[in-house]
Formats: C-alpha cells, sequence, structure tokens
C-alpha cells in the first residue's frame, strides 16, 4: 500500500469521481484498492470533464500491469508507487498522471488550455452528452468492455469552469470553394479528427500513428485525391499503410489454412494419401499485394464450409446415411431450373407472299421435337426437319433477310435484329444436329473458357460462365439448356486444388444439363490447370492424349508463368489446348512475345510424324488462351474515359495483343472474335462497377490499367469449318480481379474412317497428282538446290520431290519451279476420305537441309477429272515467307470414280452438316440470283425450284436408292457422256438439273426449257432417262 495522497483506501467510485471532478484540472487522478480483485487497483483519471478509470492488475510473476483494450499487456511495475511515477507521461493513457487529488484537496485554479473536440456548452438546460472512448476497461460491474463513460453536462453534477480565453479559430472557408479548396478544407479536417483521436488514447502503436499523420500531411494524400478525382476507385498510397501491418497476418494465414488442409485431408477418405499435398498455399516471398491477403481471408470461410462439408460426407457414408446428402444435393439442383427445357422459341418475322407483298407471322422453332411452324392468321405451316432442306443469309444490303428452302417452296424472311437471325440460324442448326440419322459427327460444339482466379476460392455458382451469359456476345437463353459436346477450362493462379477444381467443375456441368460427362484430361503447372471434358457419348472417340508444360517464370525456371497444354485426337481430328499466363506488366510486351515462342517452341505435344513442320501447324484446331496480359497503351484516365463513353473499338486500337499481332510478332495466323465487352482486367474484388488500376504491395505501387488481359485465340486449316458462336466474359463472378471469360465454337470434325471397299491393290488405288509447282520466296540467301517435302494423314509417309528444275533470282527474293511432282499414294482410296485431308508442303533446303518455309494444301475442292489450280501462303514460324502455287486433281481407277464423282458434281462435295447455313448476297444482286445451297434430302418437288441453285454448288446429299446402284450413272455428266450429249451438260445443270435423284422426273418440255432444241437429242436424252 502507499501513502501518497492520491490513494484513497476507504473511497468508493462515486466519490473519487465526485473528487475528481472538484479538481476539474485534466490530469488529475486516484488510485484506490479493487473491491473485486485482491491486490489490484482501480486509477482514475480526469480528462476533458469525463473520468476514465483504469485496472491496475497483478501479473504471474507478482507485479503489476495496467490493463488496456483487449487485454494487451502494458510494461510491468514492482509497486504501485513505480506505476504512478512512471505514467507522469501519457504512455496508453488518455494523458499524463500529473496532478494528484487528496481526500480534502480544493480545485486549484484552472490555467488556460486548448480544446481540440466539441466545445463543453455551460448552460444547465443543454442535454448534450460528451462521450469519449478509453484505452483499457473501465471499472464498470454492468458494462466491463465498455470502453467509455459517459456523464450529461447540466443533469446532477455540474461541470467544471470553462477556460476564460478564446478558442483556437478554424480555417476559413470561402463561399466559393474551388477543387483545391476542397481538398484543403477536406484535409484539415481529417488532420483536426486525428489530433483529437490521438488525445483519446486509442490502442494503436505511436509508430502507425505517425506513418499517418506523415500521409495526411504528405504527397501521399495528394496522390489518392488525384486518383479519386480522374475517376479511380483506390485509396492506394492509404493501402500502402497496411501492407506492412498484414505480414504477420499473411503468416499466420497460412497456418490456419494449414491446419483446415491437414482437417480437410484427414476427412477425405476417399483420396490415397500422398506426401506432396496441397500444403502449399503460403504466398510465394514477402513482396505480396493487399488484395490477395484479404482474398485469403475470404478464403478461410469457405475453406472451414469446404471441411465441414467433407467431414459430413465422410460421416454420413461411414454411417450408411445418405437422406441428408440426396436432399441437398436435391435442393442445390434447384437452383438450376432456369436453364431447364428452354427448347422452344418464337420469332416474329415478315414474310414475303405472292405479288411481293410482305405478312407479319410467327416463326417457332421446337428444338426437341425436330419441327418448324409457320403461324398465320389463316392457319398454321408446320414442316419437320428433314423437310428444311437449306437456310441461305443474305448479308448484304440494309434488311436483314433469311431464306429457308423447304421441300416444296422457297420462304422468305424478314427479321428486325441481326441478333434475332443469329439465334434462329443456331436453333435450327441446333436442330439439325439434334436429329441427324448420320453415327459419327461431323461437327461439334466447344466451349472453351479462362479465368485468372486470382489465389481465391471460386463462387458456389459458376453457371454464368458455363453458359456463355454475361457481357459481350453471348449464347441466346434459348441455348442454355443444350449442353457443349466438349468443354476446355483453363485457370490460373487457382485459389483450389486440382481434385477439388476437378470436382467442382464436373459437379456443376452436371447439376445446370443434368447429364453425363466424361472427364478426358487434366493438367497443371503451379497453380495453373486446364481441364478438358466431353460429353459420355464421345469418350470413346478420344485418343492419342498427350500433356506438357513449359515454364516462364524467372530465368525460365518457376512455373508461376508459363503453360500447359493438352492434345488428343477427337475421331480423326488432331486438337490442341494450350492455357497460358504470360509475363505481367505493362512494359514488358516483348517478353510477353518471346514467352509466347519459348511456349510453342518447347511443348512436346501431338503426332511425331509432324514434328519437322512448325507446332502451330500440326493441328487441324489449336486454342492459345489463358491470362496473356498484354495491357491498353494508354493513361488510366483515357481509358475510364474511354468506358464511361463506352468506345471500346477506340481502345482496342491500343491493345496490345492487337498491336503485336497486326505487326506479325506473336500469334500470326491465329482468330479472335470481336470483343464487345469492357476490359476483364483489373477490378475490384466483389464488384465489377470498379477498376482497382493501383496494386498495392510492400514495396511498391503499380499501377495496373484496366486491360483485355484474358483471352481466347484459335487457328483451323484452310478450309476447315469454325465457326465462333460467343466470346464474352461473366458479369457476376467476383471473388476474383479478373472476370472469367467464355468463348464457345462449332468446329469440323474427321471419323476415324473405314473404307467401305476395303485396301485396295496399287493398281487400283487413287493417286494424289501435283505439277506446275512454282514457289516464290521472299529471301533467297545464296542457297541453290530445293526440294519438296510432302505429310499428310492419308499418306503411309513422307514423300519427297526432286529438285527444283529451275530457279531465278530477283532481287532479295527467288522463283523456284518443279515441273512434275512423284505420284502420291494414299492409304484409302476412297474420295469421301479424301476429300477431308491435307497435304502438308515443307520447303527444303538442300544446302543445309534447313526446312524454310511450309504451307498446307487442302484437297477439299480439287477435282477429279483435270487439274485445278491452288494457291497457298509460305510461312516459316508463323512469318509469311512467299507463296506457292501449282496444279492438283485425284486421279483414281473406273469404280472409284464414280463414286468420287457422286461427291465432286459441279465442282463440289458431298454436303456435311455444317454446310447446312450459307451466305447469299443482297436482294437483286448477282449473288442474290444465285445463292450458295447445300442442302438435305431433296424430294421430286424440288424440280420446280431449280433455276435457283446454282451450278456450281455441291449436290445434296443421295439417299440409298439413288446412289448405290453400281449400272447407273452417278452423275448427269457421266450420263450425257455415255450418250453423247456433253454439249448439253452446262444448259442443264445451269438450269438446276444437276440431280439424278429428281432428274428421272424430267420432261421434253423441261428440255427445252433448259435450252435442248434439237428434237433429236432431245430424245435421245429422255430414253436415257427411262432407263435410270
Amino acid at each position: 500500500m502507499s501513502d501518497k495522497k492520491w490513494f484513497h483506501r476507504q473511497t468508493s467510485r462515486s466519490e473519487a469521481e465526485e473528487l475528481l471532478y472538484k479538481a476539474g484540472l485534466d490530469g488529475s487522478f486516484i488510485v484506490r484498492p479493487s473491491g473485486s480483485i485482491q491486490g489490484a487497483y482501480a486509477l482514475s483519471l480526469l480528462y476533458k470533464n469525463n473520468v476514465h478509470t483504469y485496472r491496475a492488475l497483478p501479473t504471474e510473476d507478482g507485479m503489476l500491469s495496467i490493463q488496456t483494450f483487449k487485454g494487451v499487456q502494458q510494461r510491468k511495475f514492482m509497486t504501485i508507487d513505480e506505476l504512478v511515477d512512471n505514467n507522469k507521461e501519457a504512455h496508453g493513457l488518455v494523458c499524463g498522471l500529473t496532478n494528484p487529488v487528496g481526500a480534502t484537496d480544493l480545485p486549484p485554479p484552472v490555467p488556460p488550455f486548448p480544446v481540440l473536440g466539441n466545445r463543453i456548452s455551460n448552460n444547465v438546460n443543454d442535454n448534450n452528452q460528451h462521450r469519449v472512448s478509453s484505452p483499457g476497461f473501465p471499472l464498470s460491474n454492468s458494462s466491463p468492455r465498455n470502453a467509455s463513460i459517459t456523464f450529461p453536462i447540466g443533469t446532477g453534477r455540474p461541470g467544471p469552469p470553462l477556460p476564460a480565453r478564446d478558442m483556437p479559430e478554424l480555417p476559413k472557408i470561402p463561399d466559393q470553394i474551388v477543387p483545391t479548396n476542397q481538398e484543403l478544407r477536406l484535409q484539415q479536417a481529417l488532420l483536426c479528427r486525428f489530433e483529437n483521436m490521438q488525445m483519446m488514447g486509442l490502442p494503436v502503436s505511436s509508430n502507425f500513428q505517425e506513418e499517418i499523420r506523415t500521409y495526411l500531411n504528405g504527397k501521399n494524400w495528394k496522390s489518392d485525391v488525384t486518383t479519386i478525382t480522374v475517376g479511380g476507385s483506390q485509396c492506394a498510397q492509404l493501402q500502402s499503410l497496411l501492407v506492412n501491418e498484414a505480414v504477420t497476418l499473411q503468416s499466420e494465414l497460412d497456418v490456419f489454412m494449414e491446419k483446415v488442409e491437414f482437417l480437410r485431408v484427414l476427412f477425405d477418405v476417399s483420396t490415397p494419401l500422398c506426401t506432396n499435398s496441397s500444403f502449399n498455399r503460403k504466398a510465394n516471398g514477402s513482396d505480396f499485394d493487399l488484395e490477395q491477403v484479404l482474398g485469403r481471408l475470404t478464403d478461410c470461410s469457405q475453406v472451414v464450409q469446404i471441411l465441414n462439408k467433407t467431414a459430413h460426407t465422410t460421416i454420413e457414408k461411414g454411417l450408411n446415411l445418405s437422406t441428408s446428402n440426396s436432399r441437398e444435393k436435391a435442393s442445390k439442383r434447384k437452383n438450376y431450373q432456369r436453364t431447364a427445357l428452354m427448347l422452344k422459341k418464337r420469332f416474329e418475322v415478315k414474310m414475303e407472299g405472292a405479288l411481293k407483298k410482305t405478312t407479319q407471322v410467327k416463326v417457332e422453332l421446337d428444338v426437341a421435337r425436330g419441327t418448324l411452324s409457320i403461324h398465320k392468321p389463316e392457319g398454321e405451316i408446320l414442316y419437320n426437319n428433314n423437310r428444311i432442306l437449306q437456310i441461305i443469309k443474305h448479308n448484304k444490303g440494309k434488311s436483314i433477310k433469311l431464306e429457308v428452302v423447304f421441300d416444296d417452296k422457297k420462304r422468305e424472311f424478314c427479321f428486325e435484329e441481326n441478333q434475332q437471325r443469329e439465334v434462329f440460324c443456331q436453333l435450327i442448326q441446333q436442330i439439325r444436329n439434334s436429329h441427324s440419322k448420320t453415327s459419327e459427327p461431323d461437327q461439334i460444339s466447344i466451349f472453351c473458357g479462362t479465368w485468372n482466379m486470382g489465389n481465391a476460392l471460386p463462387p458456389d455458382d459458376l453457371s454464368s460462365w458455363l453458359l456463355c451469359s454475361g457481357s459481350g456476345r453471348v449464347l441466346d437463353p434459348s441455348l442454355h439448356s443444350i449442353p457443349h459436346d466438349m468443354y476446355v477450362f483453363g485457370t490460373q493462379e487457382s485459389g483450389m486444388t486440382e481434385k477439388d477444381w476437378n470436382r467442382k467443375i464436373m459437379e456443376e456441368i452436371g447439376q445446370i444439363f443434368n447429364d453425363n460427362f466424361h472427364l478426358v484430361v487434366h493438367a497443371s503447372l503451379w497453380q495453373m490447370r486446364i481441364v478438358v471434358i466431353v460429353k459420355e457419348e464421345h469418350k470413346h472417340r478420344i485418343s492419342h492424349i498427350k500433356t506438357s508444360d513449359v515454364k516462364t517464370g524467372i530465368a525460365n525456371t518457376l512455373g508461376n508463368k508459363g503453360a500447359v497444354g493438352v492434345s488428343f485426337f477427337f475421331g480423326g481430328t488432331p486438337f490442341c489446348f494450350i492455357n497460358s499466363h504470360l509475363t505481367s506488366g505493362a512494359e514488358k510486351c516483348t517478353r510477353r512475345n518471346n514467352n509466347y515462342h519459348d511456349i510453342i517452341s518447347q511443348l512436346a505435344l501431338g503426332n511425331d510424324r509432324f514434328k519437322q513442320f512448325y507446332f502451330t501447324n500440326r493441328f487441324e484446331h489449336i486454342f492459345f488462351f489463358g491470362d496473356l496480359n498484354y495491357r491498353l497503351n494508354l493513361g488510366v484516365e483515357d481509358i475510364l474515359r474511354s468506358l464511361k463513353d463506352n468506345e471500346l473499338r477506340h481502345l482496342q486500337e491500343y491493345d496490345q495483343l492487337r498491336i503485336e499481332k497486326n505487326a506479325a510478332k506473336v500469334l500470326s495466323g491465329f482468330n479472335e472474335d470481336e470483343i464487345n465487352f469492357a476490359p476483364t482486367y483489373r477490378y475490384e474484388r466483389g464488384t465489377r462497377e470498379h477498376y482497382a488500376h493501383l496494386k498495392v504491395k510492400t514495396t511498391c505501387v503499380k499501377t495496373n490499367v484496366p486491360s483485355w488481359c484474358d483471352r481466347v485465340m484459335w487457328k483451323s486449316y484452310p478450309e476447315v469449318y469454325n465457326i465462333s458462336r460467343s466470346y464474352g466474359c461473366t458479369d457476376d463472378i467476383m471473388s476474383s480481379d479478373h472476370s472469367p471469360v467464355f468463348s464457345s465454337f462449332y468446329v469440323g470434325v474427321r471419323t476415324q474412317y473405314v473404307p467401305k471397299q476395303g485396301v485396295k491393290n496399287d493398281a487400283s488405288a487413287a493417286q494424289i497428282l501435283l505439277s506446275s509447282i512454282e514457289v516464290k520466296l521472299k529471301r533467297g540467301s545464296g542457297r541453290k538446290s530445293f526440294s519438296l517435302a510432302f505429310h499428310s494423314d492419308c499418306l503411309p509417309h513422307c514423300e519427297k520431290s526432286e529438285l527444283n528444275t529451275a530457279m531465278e533470282e530477283k532481287d532479295s527474293s527467288i522463283e523456284l519451279k518443279w515441273a512434275k511432282i512423284p505420284a502420291l499414294k494414299p492409304i484409302i482410296s476412297d474420295l469421301e476420305y479424301l476429300v477431308d485431308q491435307h497435304l502438308l508442303i515443307g520447303i527444303r533446303c538442300e544446302d543445309d537441309g534447313d526446312y524454310i518455309g511450309e504451307c498446307m494444301v487442302p484437297l477439299r475442292k480439287i477435282s477429279t477429272d483435270h487439274p485445278k489450280r491452288f494457291s497457298q501462303p509460305i510461312t516459316h514460324k508463323e512469318e509469311h515467307v512467299g507463296d506457292i502455287t501449282g496444279l492438283l486433281n485425284i486421279s483414281c481407277p473406273r469404280g472409284f470414280r464414280l463414286r468420287a464423282n457422286a461427291m465432286f458434281s459441279g465442282g463440289g462435295i458431298k454436303e456435311k452438316t455444317y454446310e447446312f447455313i450459307q451466305i447469299g448476297g443482297s436482294p437483286g444482286s448477282k449473288e442474290d440470283d444465285h445463292p450458295i445451297i447445300v442442302g438435305g434430302d431433296r424430294k421430286k418437288e424440288m424440280r420446280n425450284l431449280g433455276k435457283f441453285i446454282p451450278p456450281i454448288s455441291p449436290t445434296f446429299p443421295r439417299n440409298a436408292e439413288s446412289s448405290n446402284h453400281e449400272n447407273s450413272p452417278s452423275d448427269l455428266e457421266i450420263m450425257l457422256a455415255e450418250i453423247g450429249m456433253t454439249k448439253h451438260a452446262t444448259r442443264l445443270i445451269e438450269s438446276g438439273w444437276d440431280d439424278l435423284h429428281f432428274i428421272k422426273d424430267m420432261n421434253d418440255a423441261d428440255l427445252r426449257e433448259a435450252g435442248v432444241r434439237c428434237d433429236k437429242d432431245r430424245a435421245i436424252i429422255l430414253e436415257r432417262i427411262q432407263r435410270l
């Protein structure tokens, strides 16, 4: 015990407060023994007309320490006298212990003192209450954790007299405030508030308080004000104050997450234990950004939920309890009812009738039934899918027209919007695909998505991503219930383990579409993941699966940047998908280009037979996507202004990827759909209203301008079908600073072909004949001898030509010629197989053995009758180095020739499913007179439509009855050649008589109308027709 005057052995709490109020001087204090804790003391301190009470508690080692807010222990003292003597200055208290108050002390005179808070009224009728927060726990039985004590002024105890001096004047605010004065006013107000908070003794370290003072008084404050003024949303300099404080928090989070992961592995009994589990979520290095730490705080909630779900499932399975689990799945599936069975859609269109009169009608497409119905005032006209032969889009002119060729007539629909016409075409194409009677598909739909997850766990619902819904070019809701044939997901900075991500994405697809899917392949490189999923019906079509990865991080040894890719065959079609994460930073564009070329040159994917060719030429379809990190070469203010005005095309002129690609420095030959969505990076997490363009790290504050970092690029062989259906980003997935990007495609595929006639001997095999080959190269470098190498899936091995027969040098270019090339003998002679093949031609310099260029020549439009000229560009490592031209045709024996002519009639080939939709011209144009038509099963009623079928168009597929008679000609030209009437072939074809399926109904009047004027010739032709 102490004998000092400030020690009151018998004074109660209320009496101590009364004495302090009488003293009326800040720093007045009284110490008394605690009535509830033995060996403890209560310290009452007067400051600014409020009494603050602290506990001085005994420690485990017998010393004393003042208990402060949240129980943080301050300095320790041997006795209560030592505690008082060492707190004459404010060390965690609201003020120093400067005026001890005895039991009989009178109030000392009050010296003048500044008042920085609210002024205290001396009016007894003033009922305002003045509350001051205490840094420690007040000694109160009713509310021990309330850190403030309140006394009403003028209701009971009178307040101390006010100082008899003028108050300090606040800054004068002018009536008309310009922005700089507004900033000054706000700055002064915050500084004043900061001083008041310091006086209150809030439990914040003095070092941190000093950093805040420096921030408010310095250029960092002005920097944040400027950022907000120009439309930004981040106070980056303010955030940088918290980064250093978050270092400890980061390490604590690591420990916590490891413990949760340990428990998850414990309860995940379905997974074998392994040493390299997912205990690797620590931050890499100390230079982490604040958003990463805050994102992991959000993750804590989700990982605990996942842990609970895993333990819940394990316990249920262990006890054979499945009721609650099935009920949970059923309730979750209800969330996806919004996408169920939207298989009917109506379109309001104008239809042209008799005398060019247009009528407003409703056209309904029923995908499930495979029907098209036209609702007119006088009734309904119903067409089954096999009666819809062709649709022709007219893209010229102001009208948005679509011609639909039915088996009885042609109808023309006019749409108000192009988007509606596109939806109509996609739905009618889906009808054709769904109700096709072919056993093997010749086209499939592909979803390709990329998302930088920002090291955060994804939300529960990813349906908008999988359904291609959000901003940009999206899929119509009527197509949401139809799953894609293939799904490819690429993620970067994944917030989940590979197994958890695979499980989540499989569950998500299954719940949305209520269908079965097969996980084909998955691969990872650090936090980069790629997953390929197909419909269950397609899993037997997948073969030759390969995976590979390339690191392009620091010194090309770290996998935080790089790519992970997969390749496989779908039927007979080689695919390649590459998920990449390139170098970040607006100024590192060249390094990103180098990253791309390193990835392409080092990935070990595809068929080794074609390893002599450049990587991107080894696959019929190749997709390169991911966080490519290309930025906009504009300032933040200009970008935000353009986004506000919706000037996306203006911004795209400054897109680094577009600039580099146009300069042929990267991704040459790749395609990208039009970008009609806002930049996908860098958003504030939790919202899509603002861009967080300032990235706060421990070492610096970095500017990341909003950019289209996340892209999907693709490349296909010449004459191979690849149509983009959608390209955009989601609006509702906000756990990362990137928005997920989706894309959807229809692509053509080849089957694993089985010859109908078996493998023939050399005498009856087809041959690919090339002649008059000319190669023009941009550079010669003094080399003289060159040869051509031919590769293809249809060839048993690489074929090589002789050396060039002629060479001519012109300035910096050379021209090479080959008069004749040895015949190429394919492994299968069926033309149905050969027309889907490509020749890969490599130009090899025999002087040094290097390949100096390569090209791809499609066989799809090659004639069987006479050589047809082809022309293709030559590239070397994606750089255009020249061109090649020549003559090419396919020679085959009589038996194969008849089947070939059945497909090549009129210069075309047998129709593919994706050729159902064709492009025409504007009304009245030459293209409109002869639209390209490729269609379905023609009936004999189609004879009346023959006039608008062009002579060059491929014919419709024949049915079994018209194509399998060995004694019947398979082509009009063959039939006319047999009777010596080939001179009439052109007239008949131009009049639409190019198909023997309905030519049997031709009569004398039809021949006369087609231009056959000679009576004898008509009689000969008719007599031959009767024998068909």
